[in-house]
């Protein structure tokens, strides 16, 4: 079932009701976003790395679990040009029995002489 799906009546003999379950789906997806902002702690296992450093594939494990299995998904990470070693933009997926869920974030702002990000967009899921 997808996040913010749940519909009143369809839920059998729960104590919750749609508005509860919904809250709970919205404040999951908030966290998800949150580890989503740190890809890196998401890695799990081999990482490729380009000949700067910067981490531009991995595979990712989510903390929570599906059937007693780990939730994974994948890493695609874009280098920038101008300041390497560093990561421009990056989508993470996190693949359920209910589907893939991707996260992106669209590229960066840096500031031209140190690099370091002056703009970062919001997270995309899709």
């Amino acid at each position: 079932m997808p996040l913010e799906d749940w519909a009143n009546g369809v839920l059998g003999n729960t104590p919750l009701d749609a508005d509860r379950l919904n809250a709970r789906d919205r404040k999951l997806q908030e966290s998800l976003v949150q580890l989503v902002r740190d890809p890196e702690s998401l890695f799990a296992g081999y990482i490729t790395r380009d000949a700067d450093g910067a981490p531009i594939s991995a595979v990712v494990e989510w903390p929570d679990k599906e059937d007693g299995q780990p939730i994974t998904g994948t890493y695609s990470g874009v280098a920038s040009v101008q300041f390497p070693g560093s990561i421009n933009r990056y989508t993470i997926t996190r693949v359920t029995n209910t589907g893939t869920v991707t996260y992106t974030q669209p590229t960066v702002t840096r500031d031209g002489v140190t690099g370091q990000v002056v703009n970062r967009p919001p997270i995309e899921v899709s």
